[in-house]
């Protein structure tokens, strides 16, 4: 729809792997507010971002036709309808042809037929070729590679980041939420340009077709004109199977490190070939709970070398001070173990990346709209976190 005009400038070293600059102290405190929240889709979209920016390179970009936004292509605001599989790839064709920011990989599909999809974000040009980036963040992961060359590869190297949303098709502000942000990344709205001057952003929109759309089309056949919050209304009472599974109705957010499911080998290859810095995995939990960020929860495998944890703390206090800042509630560390090996947090963070869930309140009983009256697909079942905790802002 219209050619995209980017101001250039040098790669540069993204701090997050300058590993020997970080002095954080080891204990990171939590902070818990108990009334749910009502952030609309910017909680959810990508405050991944927030943590990473902090360092800001001018960048100017100017397009004849902006790609349009969700709400303009689909015809129905953020939260207002769910998105079927069908519609969240008609949006991805539709932003990766008006923006030559975006591309769009179809990296497998689903046992009834599916798609399974990837939107690669980046600036202007660097995705006509990026294989070179992806040739020298492999070098990474060889450990016999030397420091010194090691910290030179990340010099002239982008970082990529992976975002993963609808792992479990019932939480369902999940992939609107995906939607949004590669929105926001392609038109550089919200601060987020001069990311893509070091940054790849990888996203999966929806990493259980399957189970997204049997969620959706039950949900379709239930509600009314406007979504119930009453809790005992048919909306809330998802049957069995429900949405959270995949066609052989296995969880795919416990399948990382066996790779049991078609789903899994292909998502598991793709991201050997992309060698994510950063992967954050996007999910729901209860209604009544409010926004959960990293660093997990006990217990956390003794695999992970130390500096796992120190960016845990790095990233959950940059995400920290955003959401103080908006007044936005939210607690770290009492719930999501970083134990078990097939999570999307786990397996990442043991082949090499800074892997992280992410949790919005949702859930089957929930009052705040459309996506959060209408899972009921249930939260993670994950280990709860000890006691001990002292205030997140005590440094």
């Amino acid at each position: 729809l219209g050619s995209r005009l980017v101001a250039g400038h040098g790669p540069w070293l993204p701090h997050f792997l300058e590993t020997d600059r970080i002095r954080m102290s080891s204990r990171f405190s939590i902070r818990r507010l108990r009334r749910p929240v009502t952030t609309g889709r910017s909680s959810v979209t990508g405050l991944l971002f927030l943590a990473i920016a902090t360092a800001r390179v001018p960048g100017i970009a100017a397009a004849q036709s902006p790609p349009p936004s969700p709400e303009e292509f689909l015809g129905y605001p953020a939260g207002g309808e769910f998105t079927s599989v069908r519609g969240i790839e008609s949006y991805a064709a539709a932003l990766a042809a008006a923006s030559s920011r975006v591309s769009l990989l179809r990296y497998g599909a689903t046992p009834e037929g599916r798609p399974l999809l990837l939107l690669v974000i980046g600036r202007t040009g660097v995705l006509e070729d990026y294989e070179p980036d992806l040739a020298r963040l492999r070098q990474l992961t060889d450990p016999a590679l030397s420091e010194e060359r090691a910290r030179a590869v990340a010099r002239e190297t982008r970082a990529v980041v992976w975002l993963t949303y609808g792992i479990h098709g019932d939480e369902s502000s999940s992939s609107e939420a995906a939607l949004w942000t590669a929105w926001d990344l392609a038109t550089g709205r919200d601060g987020l340009d001069a990311l893509l001057d070091s940054l790849i952003v990888v996203i999966d929109p929806v990493a259980n077709p399957d189970g997204r759309d049997r969620y959706v089309n039950w949900y379709r056949s239930v509600r009314g004109a406007e979504p119930n919050p009453e809790v005992s209304s048919a909306e809330h009472m998802q049957p069995w199977p429900g949405g959270r599974f995949n066609h052989f109705l296995f969880d795919l957010n416990r399948d990382w490190i066996w790779a049991s499911q078609s789903e899994t080998r292909a998502r598991i290859a793709q991201f050997d070939r992309w060698s994510p810095a950063v992967h954050v995995d996007f999910h729901e939990m209860g209604h009544e709970s409010s926004y959960f960020f990293f660093p997990a929860a006990a217990p956390v495998s003794p695999l992970y070398p130390e500096s796992t944890a120190r960016w845990a703390e790095r990233f959950g206090r940059a995400n920290a001070r955003e959401f103080d800042r908006r007044r936005w509630l939210y607690f770290t560390a009492e719930q999501f173990d970083l134990f078990y090996p097939g999570y999307g947090d786990s397996w990442p963070s043991l082949v090499g990346s800074i892997g992280m869930t992410y949790e919005q309140a949702g859930g089957a009983t929930s009052s705040r709209g459309a996506h959060d009256a209408a899972n009921g697909g249930g939260g993670e079942d994950r280990a709860a976190g000890g006691p001990g905790a002292i205030p997140l802002n005590a440094e």
